[in-house]
Order: structure tokens, then sequence, then C-alpha cells
């Protein structure tokens, strides 16, 4: 069998042709979109990761204001607690003070 150097020449550059064809207009548009959804892809999670960050920090000032308000809470209950201790000592003291003059006057009539 003869090897005919014409047909192989030319298969060798139509093989050449069509890698430079698909590296041109195959290879190059992939790679391009690749590198842009891992850009994307890149962007998003930074953003998530920005997002998790300004929650968290919403989260621990949110805690920061429920303890204060907590504490705020327990300072009021307990001054509205004294306040109506004193209260009910001093209408107690007056009720037994007018319950006293109402018995010195019984006593006297």
């Amino acid at each position: 069998m003869l090897i005919d150097w014409f047909t192989v020449a030319a298969q060798a550059v139509n093989f050449l042709i069509l890698v430079w064809l698909m590296k041109r207009f195959l290879y190059k548009p992939i790679l391009h979109a690749i590198d842009e959804r891992e850009k994307r892809i890149a962007a998003e999670l930074a953003n998530a990761d920005a997002k998790k960050a300004e929650a968290q920090k919403e989260h621990d000032e949110f805690d920061r204001k429920n303890t204060e308000f907590d504490q705020q809470r327990a300072a009021l209950l307990t001054k509205a607690t004294d306040e109506a201790k004193a209260e009910r000592q001093r209408l107690l003291d007056e009720a037994r003070k007018a319950a006293e003059a109402l018995s010195s006057k019984r006593q006297e009539t």
C-alpha cells in the first residue's frame, strides 16, 4: 500500500485549521463564559458574606437593646413596687389615724 503524501499533508493542514477554528470560535467563548460565571458567583458570595455580617451586627444590636430594655423594665418594676408599698403604707397609716380619731370621738361621746 502506497502512502499519498499529498493527502497526509492536506489532512494535517485541515486538522490545524480545525484546531485553530475551534480555539478561536469555541474554546475562547466558553472560557470567557466560565470566567464571567466564576466572577458572578464570587461577587454573589461576597455579597452574601456582607449581608451575613450585617445581619449578625443587627442581631448583636438587637440583643444589646433587648438586654438594656430588660434592665430598664426591671428597674421600673422595682421602682413601681417600692412606690406601691410606700403608698400602701401611707394609706394604712391614714386609715389607722382616721380609725383612731373615730375611736377617740366615739369614746368622748
